[in-house]
């Protein structure tokens, strides 16, 4: 996904989504340890439709229930309606309604007129101010106005709800409801009257490249090297070379040999001059664990703010699940211009970074058969550093320090082990909620009826199922014994009640694909969701209408949707109300409105696009509708 800023951290944390450049759909990649490749097609970090790795509205009255049968039960799939003689014109707005914002709502106006006047006839919003609409003392008077002003203007308007996925904002009441990912057995001596950690790890071999062509050379890339005039510390360091016109890699490997569901930290140095045209990775891949399948266990970029940048510090954790042999790669995917210099790398065994303490991620120090208690043996366990900054987790710090009262049944010298939760942030920021927690549903519910005073009865809702990199994988959901996309299916089928005591039974809910869709994120090993997401789009209500902005693998997804691919276990037999989010800041809105037509021809149930930025580039609103209008009759005409 692509986000731009909003203000200060908010910026960092909107509804639906994030910035990134680019990514992995589904944690796996290609054999070389390249960039992270999706398996089903379109990444998943970028949002960026160009890349070749990695929400709707009701058809009619987007007020009013899309293809859902309310007349009896609710509970019934209806047959699709006709196609409409005009597409939907939807765009995707983006705003910060903040109570205390000097442009708004001045700017969503001037937005809204904009699209008005080139024909759209919808909005959905990208704005915080909607998942903060429950927290205290907060006015949802700007967003109020603009909603009024929207539809003054002739536009739908859609609501939010459910950010799973991009949680952050939600997670800002309280950042322990964030998917845990398990430690198990993480090693501890008492020492100093404290818990201490050991570093299981072995020590990484030259980490310094004081010891010249060693350890990191494997791949045999030609333009990595030593360079003994440039160094962090000692005399070497090791040195990428740009090429703007590279077709290879260039990339530090070293492997390593963990110990299944550890936390791990890595740190490196690092220093640029010149740098411009792509992005230094970090990744730790594993290439053994499952037959042809590369699992990233960890995909990184640091940040690089300028060109030529000083020696800066970069340092993540990240957890090895259940790998145990990976590969370390530190470098440059394809061609770039300037150099890039690397210096003391670091990995060890780490613990307690961003510690969860919930009922659904208990904490167990124990040594054979000996539990000890918590409080009584050793102090309660706690991480200040925890979301120190609300819906900010920090992907390192400092652990927390376990102290040992006076009393205590643990000796000096003694080794025990711990069995903990920890929140593993994706893409330097993104954190799921729990699937399972009962407070979800809970904020869900609060969250709903602070927007129902806002908008307009009969509105759709817009989910932000989106993305979701962690899953099943704290006690709570793992208790279910169900698989990954089961449990997301059982997770929308209580989020939709949650939300229909609110909103109303036969309200229409939007939804984006990709966590529901085969071709898209609904696969195997997404991230850190433990098991398998297929299935999970049972999960979907009867009247669904699915946002899809899988660009590069559209007419199989479009066809998926439709209900007309016979060939997924299980299947998808209902036919859904879709429209195209297309655009994605390609440059040229002609060419991407008729492109996504023609991927779309022949497959019922398109009602419409949405012009779908994340950098705010809405210049090319006119010309992206006029080519969606000029291909409508052909689509139309396409499909029964």
């Amino acid at each position: 996904m692509k986000h731009s800023s909003q203000a200060g951290l908010l910026a960092v944390f909107s509804l639906f989504g994030l910035a990134s450049s680019c990514g992995s759909s589904n944690g796996t990649a290609s054999g070389d340890g390249g960039v992270p490749d999706s398996t089903s097609g379109q990444d998943g970090a970028s949002r960026d439709s160009t890349a070749p790795r990695d929400g709707h509205v009701a058809h009619g009255d987007a007020n009013a229930d899309a293809g859902r049968d309310t007349g009896g039960t609710g509970d019934a799939w209806s047959p699709l309606p006709a196609t409409s003689a005009t597409p939907e014109l939807w765009y995707w707005h983006h705003s910060y309604l903040s109570p205390t914002s000097s442009s708004e709502p001045a700017h969503s106006e001037m937005l809204i007129d904009q699209a008005a006047a080139a024909g759209y006839t919808g909005l959905a919003f990208w704005d915080s101010a909607l998942t903060f609409a429950n927290r205290p003392g907060w006015s949802t008077a700007n967003l109020g106005t603009v909603v009024t002003y929207a539809m003054s203007k002739g536009m739908k308007v859609l609501a939010a709800g459910a950010p799973v996925g991009y949680s952050n904002d939600m997670l800002q009441g309280d950042p322990n409801l964030a998917e845990g990912a398990r430690i198990v057995g993480g090693q501890f001596k008492v020492a100093g009257g404290a818990l201490s950690a050991v570093n299981t790890l072995a020590p990484l071999t030259n980490p310094g490249f004081e010891s010249g062509m060693t350890a990191w050379f494997g791949t045999g890339d030609a333009r990595t090297g030593v360079d003994t005039t440039t160094a962090h510390s000692g005399s070497a360091s090791g040195v990428i070379q740009g090429n703007p016109s590279a077709t290879d890699n260039a990339r530090f490997t070293q492997s390593m040999t963990l110990t299944p569901w550890r936390l791990y930290h890595l740190q490196l140095w690092f220093k640029t001059s010149g740098f411009s045209g792509n992005s230094l990775n970090v990744e730790v891949l594993d290439f053994t664990t499952m037959s042809s399948t590369t699992l990233t266990r960890m995909y990184e970029s640091p940040t690089i703010s300028t060109p030529t940048q000083d020696w800066t510090v970069f340092d993540y954790a990240f957890n090895s699940q259940d790998s145990t042999k990976v590969t370390l790669y530190i470098g440059v995917w394809g061609a770039f211009s300037g150099t890039v210099w690397i210096d003391d790398v670091l990995a060890e065994e780490t613990s307690l970074v961003n510690v969860l303490r919930r009922s659904g991620t208990p904490l167990r120090v124990y040594s054979g058969s000996t539990t000890y208690t918590e409080g009584t043996d050793y102090a309660m366990v706690v991480d200040p550093a925890l979301a120190a900054t609300p819906g900010t987790y920090d992907p390192w710090h400092t652990p927390p320090v376990v102290t040992i009262p006076s009393g205590s049944k643990l000796t000096s010298g003694q080794t025990v082990s711990m069995d903990y939760y920890t929140v593993v942030p994706q893409i330097g920021y993104e954190v799921s909620s729990c699937l399972t927690d009962p407070a979800v549903q809970t904020w869900n519910a609060a969250n709903a009826k602070a927007l129902a005073a806002v908008f307009p009865k009969a509105t759709g809702v817009f989910l932000g199922y989106d993305e979701m990199r962690q899953g099943d994988s704290c006690e709570e959901c793992r208790a279910k014994s169900t698989s990954a996309g089961a449990l997301l299916a059982s997770n929308v089928g209580q989020t939709v009640a949650t939300l229909d005591g609110v909103w109303g039974a036969g309200t229409t809910y939007y939804f984006w694909d990709d966590m529901f869709s085969p071709y898209h994120n609904a696969v195997a090993n997404y991230y850190d969701v433990e098991g398998d997401l297929s299935g999970s789009w049972e999960g979907l209500p009867p009247g669904t209408v699915i946002m899809n902005w899988n660009l590069g693998n559209l007419t199989k997804s479009l066809a998926f949707f439709s209900g007309k691919d016979t060939s997924v276990t299980p299947a998808q037999p209902h036919a859904m109300q879709q429209i195209i989010a297309g655009y994605y800041d390609s440059g040229d809105g002609a060419t991407s409105g008729t492109q996504e037509m023609s991927a779309a021809m022949g497959i019922p149930g398109v009602v419409g696009v949405m012009y779908t930025s994340w950098q705010d580039d809405y210049t090319q609103l006119q010309s992206y509708a006029n080519a969606v209008k000029a291909a409508w009759p052909a689509y139309r005409a396409s499909v029964p």
